[in-house]
């Protein structure tokens, strides 16, 4: 028998026909179906179906024809188009013409079943498709054969919308089966062959060729894991199969190792017409991370109460009426509480009953408001002692976001405010003491650098502030001074030793005036240097009397008379600045005894709470680590920043009044602020300050009265604070019970003036005359607010301005002050 010629049979075939690749490529065709196209092999063959017989890709025909491709290649079978509107290229670049087909397109598969071509049978019945609508509307055409040929096409029209209506519903369920959130899939058979699988379901096996295989080959690794008998039974009895939490073990298509899963899935039997199974459907959720996250959190649970337990700090949790559901053992041994008592405990009963407003209104507004809140109040410990404690608390949620009640810590800062409390009165001692010492004060890091002048510098120099830092300071020297002040602060810094110079520093007045500079090393407890303290004192007048002195010295004694006068105006300034070095010398016995114990207790309580905080960054740490949701932003920054921030405070803050005392315990002698003289009227200067009593004097229903007074040339500063000092005074200490009156008077006495402040106050104890003018030293009953600094600085201003001060009191009757002073003074300074 001989074999057939199937490409000469298929050229042959008066039916068209042509080949298509599974891209849509034509690969061949026979005659007629060039006849029919009116085209030519060369112009066809390698062409895409579109690019040969192109059409718009948003018309209904081109969306047919696609769509019947797609399902042959998708579902490996022969698909029909009954009808199809499809317009052709005329030849010779005619144009378009619109023709009518009936298309049957059959998928061609190589031995393993894969579609490998795609042949495509199409008739052109464009006459027919004509002759039904001629038919409609004309009368001639009738009989049997009319009829037969128009129902025909009235039933191809129909199959082909149902066709379409029926693409339209399968694409859409299609749709929603792909973008189904759960995993979907369906086998088929008793080999349980895939026939579908969702995106969901591809994503979990990894795997994307499932269609048309068996389960044991498209997932192998589920074989052993019980799956496949599971599938059997519920094909076999024809019952559905619901797991819960399974564990299931699927390779990765990366090659790694197996990855669990935990799913829950339904295996639903899927019954044909005659009610046999014929498949299953599979459906499910991966609940891999739920799982996980249960058991992180049941794992997170378990450290929280092994580190709370463990923890310094006291922890507590409440429930939503407020009762305690939890307490660490910090914070039951603070209440001395057994674990069993927690529960029936009522944290209330502990709270100082001054403190209920304090504590309840934020508690009561962060449960109501499921916010967090800090506050402070004074509870009973176990000892009956009320602790200051700090509460941090925040809202507890659940998984679903429900409000659970409030978590917080407990922290007993009792010592700590004791300390700021100590602190704050300490500095407030010292910064009196520091504002009536007069001195040029400067500070350098242990390499030299110059980062503090106080305030005298910068008046004194009249420079910009901060214009002097690091090593600029030696510019404010004389030039013919700088490179031997420089020698000197050198061999200071490599040695350690004291520095000690007199140079001549530029004043703002731009004189260079003679100062003496002195500078002393802090140790620390190596032995290292930390930082200089140092001084400067202006001894420009001191150095003119010298010289004066010497000079006249030299002219042999020109005249005895300016001999004594010269000796008289040196030792005049020896003993102004005997007197500075006395009172320095009693400055430094206060700081060293009345400030330099609440120092060390702040100093040793800040390092029990740099202990304490790194007990709580480390708690703070673990929890952020293994139960991140129960820290917040505002807690994470208050022990990531705040705390470090406040204790390095108060640390910096001792450290510098620390070395603060220090450097003034060092100071030998007192310097001077520069006296700027310029002419003072007296008259507006006083009822200047008269203007700044009004209040105080309306309150006590007193006067003051201001008589004719001298003007003089002196320092206005100077001034204002040794009248406003003593009319401050006369007004506090007037007597209770009778109109006050206050009298300020002054004589011009030529080369002096003299100003008198008298008053009708409570008077002053004769043998408490000198003991007012010592520092922190003060008279009579103490009910009014002072340090007993204040007549100290008007003395000590009296004097540097060359005069005296005096006082006159009868106890009872009132008191009268008498200042003496230079109706002129020269240019001098001042310590500072």
């Amino acid at each position: 028998m001989k074999s057939i010629n199937f490409e000469a049979l298929f050229n042959a075939s008066p039916n068209p026909y042509v080949l298509l690749s599974p891209s849509l490529a034509i690969k061949g065709m026979n005659e007629a179906y060039l006849r029919v196209t009116m085209r030519k092999r060369d112009d066809l063959i390698g062409r895409p179906m579109f690019e040969a017989f192109p059409s718009d890709p948003e018309s209904d025909s081109h969306k047919q024809l696609s769509a019947s491709f797609e399902r042959v290649i998708r579902e490996k079978a022969t698909d029909h188009l009954p009808l199809i509107e499809y317009a052709i290229a005329l030849p010779d670049n005619q144009g378009f013409e619109t023709r009518f087909w009936s298309a049957t397109h059959t998928p061609m598969f190589d031995e393993s079943g894969e579609v490998i071509a795609i042949l495509q049978h199409t008739v052109d019945v464009t006459e027919l498709h004509q002759l039904r609508n001629f038919a409609k509307t004309s009368a001639m055409l009738s009989g049997p054969s009319a009829l037969i040929e128009t129902d025909m096409f009235r039933r191809a029209q129909a199959v082909q919308e149902v066709n379409q209506a029926l693409t339209k519903e399968r694409q859409h369920l299609q749709d929603l089966f792909e973008q189904a959130p759960g995993f979907i899939a369906a086998v088929s058979g008793p080999d349980h062959v895939f026939t579908m699988a969702n995106a969901a379901y591809r994503n979990l096996v990894d795997r994307t060729d499932l269609l048309g295989k068996p389960v044991i080959e498209a997932l192998p690794e589920i074989v052993g894991q019980g799956f496949v008998d599971l599938l059997d039974r519920v094909y076999r009895s024809g019952e559905p199969f619901v797991g819960r939490g399974v564990r299931i073990f699927l390779n990765q298509s990366s090659g790694e190792a197996a990855e669990e899963h935990f799913l829950d899935f339904v295996y639903q039997p899927i019954f044909n017409r005659e009610g046999a199974v014929s498949g299953i459907f599979v459906q499910g959720h991966d609940v891999t991370d739920h799982r996980r996250a249960e058991e992180a959190v049941r794992e997170s649970e378990q450290r929280f109460r092994l580190v709370a337990e463990s923890a310094p700090v006291m922890l507590w949790m409440g429930d939503l009426q407020g009762k305690c559901v939890y307490l660490n053992r910090a914070q039951r041994e603070f209440w001395g509480l057994d674990e069993a008592a927690v529960a029936g405990f009522e944290w209330g009963d502990m709270l100082h009953p001054d403190d209920q407003t304090a504590l309840f209104a934020p508690f009561s507004q962060g449960m109501r408001d499921h916010a967090p809140f800090t506050t402070e109040a004074r509870f009973k410990r176990a000892d009956g002692e009320y602790r200051i404690v700090q509460t941090n608390a925040q809202p507890r949620f659940d998984s679903s976001g429900a409000f659970l009640g409030m978590i917080g810590v407990n922290v007993d800062i009792t010592e700590t405010r004791r300390a700021e409390n100590a602190l704050r009165d300490s500095e407030e001692r010292f910064r009196a003491i520091a504002n009536s010492i007069d001195q040029l004060i400067w500070a350098t890091r242990p390499d030299g650098f110059h980062d503090y002048y106080n305030q005298r510098w910068y008046e004194y120099t009249g420079v910009p502030e901060g214009s002097t830092d690091g090593a600029s300071w030696n510019g404010m020297f004389h030039p013919e001074d700088q490179e031997h002040a420089w020698k000197v602060w050198r061999h200071s810094l490599e040695t350690g030793e004291p520095y000690h110079i007199e140079y001549r520093l530029r004043h703002r007045s731009g004189q260079y005036r003679w100062v003496l500079g002195r500078a002393q090393p802090v140790f620390n407890e190596e032995g290292q240097i930390t930082r200089w303290y140092g001084t400067c004192t202006d001894i420009h007048d001191f150095k003119q009397a010298q010289e004066e002195l010497r000079a006249s010295r030299e002219k042999a004694i020109q005249s005895e008379e300016e001999t004594r006068r010269l000796a008289a105006m040196l030792a005049e300034r020896v003993s102004e600045l005997d007197a500075a070095n006395e009172e320095i010398q009693r400055f430094a016995y206060i700081v060293s005894h009345d400030l330099r114990a609440p120092l060390v207790n702040i100093m040793g309580f800040t390092s029990e709470l740099e202990n304490a905080q790194g007990e709580i960054e480390s708690f703070y740490k673990t929890v952020s680590e293994t139960k991140p949701e129960l820290v917040v932003k505002s807690a994470g920054e208050a022990i990531e920043s705040d705390l470090p921030e406040a204790i390095g405070f108060i640390r910096s803050s001792t450290v510098k009044m620390d070395k603060l005392i220090n450097a003034i315990l060092r100071l030998s002698r007192e310097g001077r602020r520069v006296l700027t003289p310029e002419p003072v009227h007296m008259s507006q200067l006083l009822e200047a300050q008269h203007h700044s009593l009004t209040h105080q004097l309306h309150e006590r229903g007193a006067e003051l009265v201001i008589e004719k007074v001298p003007d003089l040339v002196s320092d206005r500063l100077a001034i204002e604070q040794i009248f406003g000092n003593l009319m401050d005074n006369a007004v506090k200490y007037l007597e209770p019970g009778r109109p006050g009156r206050i009298v300020v008077r002054g004589h011009d006495n030529g080369l002096s003036v003299r100003y008198e402040i008298e008053d009708n106050g409570r008077g002053i104890d004769e043998k408490d005359y000198e003991r007012i003018f010592d520092l922190f030293r003060r008279s009579g009953t103490q009910d009014q607010q002072g340090e007993g600094i204040g007549l100290a600085h008007v003395r000590a201003l009296v004097r540097r301005l060359g005069g005296a001060i005096s006082v006159k009191s009868r106890l009872g009757e009132g008191t009268t002050f008498t200042v003496t002073l230079p109706k002129y003074i020269s240019m001098s300074s001042e310590a500072a």
